[in-house]
């Protein structure tokens, strides 16, 4: 797991809590660039910060560290669909209007096809 990774979901469990960097970082007792480089990967965190922030985000210990969901067999059972699904909603944060659009058609198809196999 690299430090880019823990960022991720760091970021993740911070955006699901309704808190922004500067009020994550005043919880947590570090600066608010400190934790963007946090997320971002760019610095190393010590195991007191993680203890920290399992605390504030209510997340085990392990959800930071374990392999992310691009990683992993997925399933059909509804715990590995919510992480899919949280995994999605965050990878699209960063697309465009089009691109968005363009999911959303691939989205109905996939829907479509699974009606029209049944």
């Amino acid at each position: 797991m690299s430090f880019k990774d823990i960022g991720r979901k760091i970021q993740m469990a911070r955006e699901e809590k309704g808190l922004t960097q500067e009020q994550l970082a005043k919880a947590l007792g570090c600066s608010q660039s400190a934790l963007s480089n946090y997320e971002k990967g760019k610095r190393r965190l010590y195991l007191s910060h993680m203890e920290k922030l399992s605390e504030i985000l209510e997340k085990p210990l392990e959800y930071f560290l374990e392999s992310s969901p691009s990683n992993k067999d997925w399933s059909s059972s509804s715990a590995n669909n919510a992480e899919l699904i949280d995994k999605i909603t965050f990878l699209l944060k960063d697309l465009d209007t089009e691109d968005l659009k363009e999911i959303s058609s691939y989205i109905e198809y996939l829907k479509w096809r699974k009606k029209e196999r049944r």
